[in-house]
């Protein structure tokens, strides 16, 4: 008897902790919904709910909260939308940047043509500070008249119109898909992600390239030559084999 209420006792005293960590497991899971996937430690900004395209509850700053000023004010334009077109544009830029300033060294640059006045070597330039002057004045103007256009239709087309952010016209939503691209919503939700996650490790990228451009005076690819050559002080030894074959000298 006295074995049969013991062994009842503990069936008992061990249901009794069962309901508090269902309890408190709700409670964490409440909680955790209510914090910022990529700050733990705050609250998720109230105006981003997840359902965007690389959206993980990181502002920090509060700047999803306020609607911008300028440009960005103007009537019918959402704030929220305005950044997030902003951050897709930023990170296509970057990448583009990134490409651009790896491109000329690995694979070529554009010829010049002597018979108009540009030099053969005015595209040659490795160093984006200095390129911009040795490129011809004509390439700068048309580069900044293609922007221009790229921009006002932007404005006009997804800023004060009705097209999402990021829309170009190109791709499987576009007017003009010509790779025929054809994703599932669930696919294509997952190639705007995607897009985002490279816009923003590019604009990193395209900023620590343009750092060392900046402190080395070399382009990236001319810098990233030097890595694979070694200089005379560290030329490999020749004969028997010393540990002079694999450190350099006086070490």
């Amino acid at each position: 008897m006295i074995k049969a209420i013991l062994a009842f006792s503990g069936v008992a005293l061990a249901a009794g902790f069962v309901a508090p960590a269902a309890r408190q497991s709700s409670s964490l899971k409440m909680v955790m919904e209510d914090r910022s996937i990529a700050l733990p430690m705050d609250k998720r900004p109230k105006n981003l709910d997840g359902t965007r395209p690389g959206d993980v509850g990181f502002d920090p700053a509060g700047f999803t909260n306020n609607p911008p000023s300028g440009i960005g004010a103007m009537k019918g334009i959402s704030g929220l939308k305005w950044y997030q077109e902003a951050e897709i544009v930023h990170g296509r830029v970057a990448m583009l940047a990134v490409a651009g300033m790896l491109w000329p060294g690995f694979i070529g640059h554009l010829p010049g043509n002597p018979e108009y006045g540009v030099p053969v070597d005015a595209y040659a330039e490795m160093n984006p500070f200095t390129a911009l002057t040795v490129v011809p004045a004509a390439g700068l103007y048309h580069i900044s008249l293609a922007i221009f256009g790229i921009e006002l239709w932007r404005i006009q087309n997804v800023l004060k119109g009705d097209k999402p952010a990021g829309y170009l016209g190109l791709g499987q939503k576009g007017v003009w898909n010509p790779f025929g691209f054809n994703y599932s919503d669930e696919e294509y939700f997952e190639k705007e992600v995607q897009e985002i996650k490279h816009g923003r490790l590019a604009m990193i990228a395209a900023i620590g390239e343009l750092f060392q451009v900046k402190n080395s005076g070399l382009g990236i690819t001319d810098y990233l030559a030097k890595a694979f050559s070694l200089p005379d002080e560290r030329a490999v030894l020749q004969g028997m084999g010393t540990l002079g074959d694999y450190f350099p000298p006086n070490i």
